[in-house]
């Protein structure tokens, strides 16, 4: 289940502060504005103002990719509320900058409160890279996008939208667009009002999004490292240690497919060195999913059985319904990697979805598995893609993903076993979801 991924451009490590607990930071503007259109590239700044005094010893932009501008300098705090980026931005471009993320929290007030996560999107005017669309290929396209929204994505019923008023609204703008690329701009602003992750756009090779998530994590990636003893850093997206007495740590923050294979190696390697243990937490709570058979491949060294973990029903233009079966999804051991029989448990958290989703019942099949945390997003789309006449594709949710007893549960997440409701202020110095599983899993 792909999707648009933010990756870590520039981040800074933010030093500690003692003060009292105030209430998390938002972005209060931003220079460009958000969804502001035909930026001159002349610009040279990224304004980040706050609604409150922050610390200005770190700060955490996030991005990568052909979507994150040219940095030019070290970010800098012009006021104690006000954080500059120095950049160099080209023509006809779409930009998306991360204010803070899942894992990356820099961004915090005095009292070391994280900034609640923001993402900032605008595009620049002029310039070659946004090609002129061709004549009439606009009216086209815009009806060819109303089909696919009206025939073939999934979850219509369920990210609701009037789409009498929004295309009212926007399809006035679609037809004027003079360009492809503002053309997807205007339709990714359009399709944001489903609330759908799983639905974004591409023009000229390049991710323009729709909806953006923001979801803080119930974790502290800076304080794992030193509760966990031990800490060993596998893979940059695979750690290990141990917690309390016998009890092994294994953090996976990705299951996306460009860190293969050497991911799932990292993986393997240290479940090998940890196999002995009685017990061991594994820890997903930045993971917001990637590729679901690299998920299955670890997590069937958790298993002796072949299991169902899940069901899905497709759209089928065959079927009266329009809709298929219900189809199972299955997970097997794994054949000739570490086999794990001690106790497990998973921590969890907002930020998981799709496949990280997957994954969690993928592991409530394990015998005796917990999930601790809290409930995850709720969201598992398995896009696919409809190119339009004027060169745009967009990407919509092919499928319905359920529990194994053919629940639904997009939007409504995946609970845990035992709930853990948390605030960031919780995990300044203690982590008390990593701590209630030691518990757990010791008794």
């Amino acid at each position: 289940m792909k999707r648009p991924q933010i990756l870590v451009r520039i981040a800074c490590l933010l030093l500690g502060a003692d003060a009292i607990h105030a209430a998390a930071p938002q972005v209060a503007a931003t220079q460009p504005r958000n969804s502001d259109q035909a930026v001159a590239v002349e610009v040279r700044e990224i304004v980040i103002t706050f609604d409150q005094d922050m610390n200005t010893a770190g700060y955490s932009f996030v991005g990568g990719g052909p979507t994150f501008p040219k940095v030019t300098g070290k970010p800098t705090w012009r006021t104690a509320r006000q954080c500059v980026l120095p950049v160099e931005l080209e023509p006809g471009r779409a930009y998306t900058i991360g204010i803070n993320s899942a894992s990356k929290t820099n961004f915090k007030n005095a009292s070391g409160e994280p900034a609640t996560p923001f993402v900032l999107a605008f595009t620049t005017g002029g310039g070659t890279a946004a090609a002129t669309a061709v004549p009439g290929k606009q009216a086209e396209s815009v009806k060819q996008l109303r089909e696919a929204i009206e025939r073939r994505y999934s979850y219509r019923d369920v990210h609701k939208v009037d789409w009498p008023a929004a295309w009212k609204q926007f399809e006035p703008r679609l037809l004027g667009a003079k360009t492809s690329r503002e053309f997807a701009v205007i339709a990714g602003e359009m399709l944001a009002a489903t609330q759908d992750i799983h639905i974004w756009l591409t023009e000229g090779g390049e991710i323009v999004p729709a909806f953006r998530r923001t979801v803080v994590p119930n974790a502290n990636a800076k304080l794992l490292s030193t509760l966990v003893a031990g800490w060993a850093q596998k893979h940059p997206m695979v750690a290990m240690g141990r917690v309390g007495k016998d009890t092994g740590y294994i953090a996976i923050h990705s299951w996306e497919r460009k860190y293969a294979p050497q991911l799932l190696e990292a993986a393997w390697a240290a479940l090998e060195e940890l196999k002995d243990a009685p017990a061991l937490v594994v820890d997903v709570r930045f993971n917001s999913g990637g590729d679901e058979t690299l998920a299955r491949a670890f997590a069937g060294c958790f298993l002796r059985e072949r299991k169902r973990y899940a069901q899905n029903v497709n759209l089928a233009a065959s079927a009266v319904t329009g809709i298929s079966a219900p189809s199972s999804r299955w997970i097997e051991p794994t054949p000739n990697r570490p086999a794990y029989t001690g106790k497990v448990a998973v921590l969890m958290g907002p930020v998981n979805m799709s496949s990280a989703e997957a994954f969690l019942l993928m592991m409530r099949q394990v015998p005796g598995c917990k999930l601790v945390g809290t409930r995850s997003y709720g969201a598992s789309g398995n896009p696919q893609p409809h190119t339009l006449a004027n060169g745009v594709t967009v990407m919509l949710p092919s499928w319905k993903a359920m529990l194994p007893d053919g629940t639904e549960f997009e939007t409504t997440g995946i609970n845990p076993d035992i709930d853990m409701q948390t605030k960031p202020g919780d995990f300044t110095q203690h982590d008390p979801v990593l701590g209630r599983a030691v518990e757990l899993l010791q008794k």
